[in-house]
């Protein structure tokens, strides 16, 4: 009983929330499309009736002349106002399509940017964002199942009483006769719900093959490397495969629909026949015997109708749930706290341990440091060994398994975290490349200021960037990036690595984080950055990650990471007298320009 409860209560809680955000995506149109949906539903049924008069009275034209003209007259109108009403609903559909689009696009936009960033480390969540994109639709389809459902069962109602006014049982005949469809109807549309999902993957795979065909990223390599016809044939041979499956499941599903649709058709067989019967006997007229094959047609066709409405309905009503489910998913890292820091924190990670999620390898495992107000550290270590997690650590886009970090000596959980990245300036490693003006590239960081020319032009200085554009015609206004520009700017690595830097450098924080910031850069660049870093940068604190050790000998403090952990800390001096792991990737670097 407990279970039927729950069912039927989340099945109108699913209801409401397809039409509350239905409605919420367009009131206009959905108050045009509702008072279509309930005039297109009585004008048939009153059509149907108007005709048979009409045949009966022409029948008997000189006692019902005045009646024949009348009822053709509205009939004929009638069939006007749907003509006229079914035009206006495919426009009303197409605008109320287009913003429903725009809403839930919106809708997942939204949600998406501030789950957590563990959310994409996840296939199974990637197939849930997939999922539930394709499932937005279903707000709109659920809201106007409730509606058709309603319709039909009038329908439905009013016809077999019409039917049953002749013959009693050829109403109960034609209702149960589909009762086989019924059955396999609901069995059938669960049945591709389970397709669907199965099939999940192997459409992300598909797309995945078919995208980077595509991505202007991989295309140099495409074709420097000639594995164009590599991807096309994993596409192919995905697509097959699916289509070999669908192809089976089609032809079952024809067979044994056209099987079922026969015996549907029965009950028009019978009222046929009985009708001729009672117009040869003349029982009825010509016109009743069309009014009674219409009825009866038109009770089947509304009955299979609300079948199928009420098994998409409880399909829809899965596909709801999962909807509703991640529209009501809360990122974790992103609850944070009230408190605000300092511009110079001082930085703590006790006995911090981290892996990915999915993943089995701890990248940091009881790690433990301090880095001081107005210290300048530099970071160093192997590939993997944990450097660029600890700054998305500090940045809470994840949150440590065991131990925790601390600002100012309070757990970070504690600190809105908008407020604590707004206190880094930074720079990743993987410096991300948009197709957008250049100031709007660089003030990124502060886009409030992105008009503020002295303020972009003293970012690009300090950077190095505005070499790159000084001969530029629109200067800042200039495009990067052709991905819908024609006439956009393309960089080198080393030039959209200046553009980030001077992104970072934009926000004038007090606190600089620089991922291996000279990375594609050449020597008189590199060298430029670092003594900015290091001497025109007095009162403010920065971390630097990089392997080149010699851009980290000025540092305060250098901490060395491995094993996920802190293995050795202190000035360069002071490590290369402890002989340890700095001391020997120092001069292991150093032999090369010997």
């Amino acid at each position: 009983m407990n279970r039927i409860k729950r069912f039927f209560s989340g099945f109108l809680k699913n209801v409401c929330f397809g039409i509350k955000t239905s409605y919420q995506a367009s009131k206009f149109y959905f108050s045009l499309k509702l008072i279509i949906l309930l005039s297109t539903t009585a004008i048939p049924l009153v059509n149907i009736w108007l005709w048979k008069e009409v045949i009966n009275g022409i029948l008997n034209y000189q006692n019902r002349k005045h009646t024949v003209i009348i009822c053709l007259s509205v009939y004929l109108a009638l069939r006007l106002t749907t003509y006229v009403l079914t035009q206006f609903n495919t426009y009303i559909n197409n605008r109320y399509s287009d913003e429903l689009q725009f809403y839930i696009e919106t809708v997942m936009m939204e949600k998406t940017s501030r789950v957590d960033l563990s959310f994409f480390d996840s296939a199974k969540m990637g197939d849930k964002v997939r999922h539930t994109r394709s499932n937005f639709g279903i707000i709109t389809q659920m809201t106007w199942l409730v509606f058709d459902i309603l319709s039909s069962f009038i329908n439905v109602i009013a016809t077999f009483i019409i039917v049953c006014t002749y013959k009693w049982w050829i109403g109960i005949a034609t209702l149960i006769l589909l009762i086989p469809f019924l059955i396999y109807n609901k069995k059938r549309t669960e049945h591709k719900l389970e397709m669907e999902k199965e099939q999940l993957r192997d459409h992300r795979k598909k797309d995945y093959y078919q995208n980077i065909c595509f991505d202007n990223n991989v295309q140099f390599e495409i074709k420097l490397n000639n594995i164009g016809g590599y991807f096309i044939e994993k596409y192919k041979d995905i697509w097959k495969k699916l289509y070999r499956i669908n192809k089976n499941e089609d032809i079952s599903h024809n067979i044994i629909n056209m099987l079922i649709m026969f015996i549907n058709t029965s009950s028009t067989f019978l009222v046929l026949a009985f009708s001729v019967l009672d117009v040869i006997n003349q029982k009825i007229g010509i016109g009743d015997l069309q009014y009674n094959l219409s009825m009866v047609s038109r009770l089947r066709a509304q009955a299979q109708g609300l079948v199928n409405n009420i098994n998409q309905f409880l399909v829809n009503n899965t596909r709801l749930i999962e909807l509703q489910e991640f529209m009501n998913m809360q990122p974790e890292v992103e609850k944070s706290g009230t408190l605000k820091p300092s511009n110079n924190p001082q930085i703590q990670f006790c006995n911090v341990s981290f892996r990915y999620p999915n993943t089995e390898r701890y990248v940091l495992n009881d790690c433990s440091f301090t880095i001081e107000p107005y210290e300048k550290v530099g970071l160093i270590g192997l590939n993997g060994a944990g450097k660029s997690t600890i700054i998305k650590l500090m940045f809470r886009f994840y949150d440590p398994e065991k131990g925790c970090i601390r600002l100012d000596g309070i757990d970070l959980k504690e600190y809105d975290i908008y407020a604590v990245r707004k206190v880094f300036g930074v720079l990743f490693q993987d410096y991300v490349t948009y197709c957008l003006p250049l100031r709007e590239i660089i003030a990124l960081s502060d886009f409030n200021e992105r008009f503020n020319d002295k303020k972009l032009k003293k970012a690009c200085d300090l950077s190095g960037a505005s070499e790159i554009f000084k001969t530029w015609e629109q200067g800042f206004d200039s495009v990067l990036g052709r991905y819908y520009a024609d006439n956009g700017r393309d960089l080198s690595g080393g030039q959209w690595q200046l553009v980030g830097l001077a992104r970072a450098y934009f926000k004038e924080s007090e606190y600089m984080i620089l991922d291996e910031p000279s990375a594609a850069l050449d020597p008189i660049s590199e060298d430029r950055i670092f003594e900015q870093l290091y001497n025109l940068s007095e009162g403010k604190s920065s971390v630097t990650i990089s392997h080149r050790l010699s851009n980290t000998t000025l540092a305060d403090k250098i901490l060395v990471i491995g094993d996920g952990h802190i293995i050795e800390q202190g000035s360069h001096f002071d490590l290369l007298r402890q002989n340890g792991e700095y001391a020997r990737l120092f001069n292991l670097q150093a032999s090369k320009y010997m």
